[in-house]
């Protein structure tokens, strides 16, 4: 007997070519069958008509911990329509640790993030010190490092060696561009395809690089793009939304020591200091994160410079630094086989307010600058072969039951259900806890911090396409 059947929604699976009305039944908390007008006995009926059902909304980078976010990254995502999510800085213990309490449901993979002067308390580490904390983060459940050098500049060499030890150790790697040498820019994103010299390397958010800092947006865009044609070594992100996050402390000289903080200063061409900040407050250029009850807002204008200074010059921010343009032409562009040239729709969310990747997703689709199958391949179907989590992203007969139901007219989520279970749904969130996303490494310790592992094959380190 089935346990949930979903009819007459407008089922979009990529994988096995579908796009047309069609029944989805679910059992076991796997896909049971597919097809139209599907007869069988079951629990549950749910009337889908005039809603998309697609497989699962994967989420490449976003943020759950306290590292860039907060304790309400898992809820903001869930509540998106996202089913399966990659955290890009952790902390990994920070996020194992709150996952029973602030978990909504989802399937997290993380990649902590390399500080080595809070680790080894030396900026230039040696090589066996970045081997040392690949081998204790994924020991721990990581599925992987990010390098956050746009952030905090690290030297390349440092970059180097941990593509180099990841790529031999069988772990993923990513890099927010920028190093002592690069900022983050496009000629850090020039300097990271370069550092990683043919090896899997996850360039995250790679609209970040085209915001206008060295040349013009759209010129900038281009190089990107080529730059990703030559290197398909690189799994890219690229997020939909004009706000960015960042640090946006000062200290008490009044410098900054975050450099996208610094960046995006000096694109809108304003002080790169604190004074800087307040006008970018004042002209609506920078908000601030608040969080509220349950969720993360922002606030800008006088009122969040109030706040700004009431911490201290301390928090979280976001600037309106993306240019549609950058934006669009990242989303659409394709190499000569067809394929797209950045593989996944991400947020760089999670706690910071820009789950966008079904209302802007969706608004690309109404635009023609996606096809729906095209939304529902960059939205789902690569994050999936990325993780290589093989039985998600599609809704094949004996696949996991992950699965995101979208109001098209509304450009928004309205349902998901994570292993055969209704995770959200109309705003109102079911799920509880996680399930981490891990190597058989690190499968140990998440079930040691009481966790469901769901255990991937990296024996292959090729950028699965």
């Amino acid at each position: 007997m089935w346990d949930l059947l979903l009819k007459g929604g407008q089922v979009v699976d990529p994988v096995n070519g579908i796009n047309d009305v069609m029944d989805v039944a679910i059992e076991d908390g796997r896909v049971a069958a597919v097809g139209k007008d599907l007869v069988g006995k079951t629990k549950a009926i749910e009337d889908c008509s005039g809603l998309i059902v697609m497989p699962g909304v994967i989420d490449c980078h976003l943020h759950l911990g306290s590292t860039f976010g907060g304790p309400n990254g898992m809820r903001m995502a869930a509540l998106s329509g996202v089913t399966s999510c990659i955290d890009m800085a952790g902390p990994l213990g920070d996020i194992l640790a709150h996952g029973h309490t602030d978990g909504a449901g989802l399937n997290v993979a993380i990649m902590d993030c390399f500080y080595p002067t809070q680790a080894y308390g030396v900026h230039h580490p040696t090589r066996a010190q970045v081997a040392d904390y690949i081998d204790r983060m994924t020991a721990g459940g990581a599925i992987g490092i990010k390098l956050i050098g746009g952030h905090f500049p690290l030297p390349v060499e440092t970059c180097r060696d941990m593509i180099e030890l990841c790529y031999e150790k069988h772990h993923f790697v990513a890099w927010h561009a920028g190093s002592d040498t690069s900022k983050s820019d496009i000629d850090g994103m020039r300097e990271a395809v370069e550092t990683a010299a043919g090896l899997p390397l996850h360039l995250a958010h790679v609209n970040s690089y085209c915001r206008g800092r060295v040349r013009a947006p759209e010129q900038e865009a281009a190089e990107a793009i080529e730059l990703l044609k030559a290197n398909p070594n690189i799994f890219s992100d690229a997020y939909l939304s004009p706000l960015n996050g960042t640090m946006i402390d000062a200290n008490d000289d009044g410098s900054l020591p975050d450099f996208v903080t610094r960046c995006c200063l000096e694109i809108f061409k304003l002080p790169v200091n604190a004074d800087g900040m307040r006008e970018a407050f004042k002209r609506g250029l920078l908000f601030i994160m608040k969080e509220g009850r349950g969720v993360t807002d922002i606030v800008g204008g006088t009122e969040g410079l109030a706040i700004w200074e009431a911490a201290g010059g301390k928090g979280m921010g976001c600037f309106t630094v993306n240019p549609a343009v950058s934006r669009l032409m990242l989303a659409q562009a394709k190499r000569d086989d067809g394929s797209f040239v950045v593989d996944s729709i991400s947020t760089d969310g999670g706690v910071v307010p820009r789950n966008v990747i079904v209302p802007m997703g969706i608004n690309l689709v109404k635009f023609g600058a996606l096809t729906l199958p095209e939304f529902v391949h960059k939205a789902s179907v690569a994050g999936a072969r990325y993780l290589r989590i093989k039985d998600r992203g599609h809704l094949s007969v004996g696949a996991v039951a992950d699965i995101t139901i979208v109001d098209y007219s509304r450009s928004q989520a309205v349902e998901t259900i994570v292993s055969g279970c209704v995770n959200m749904k109309n705003g109102q969130l079911y799920g509880q806890g996680m399930r981490v996303i891990t190597s058989e490494v690190g499968a140990k310790a998440v079930r040691d911090k009481g966790h469901e592992a769901i255990v991937v094959d990296m024996t292959d380190m090729k950028v699965c396409r």
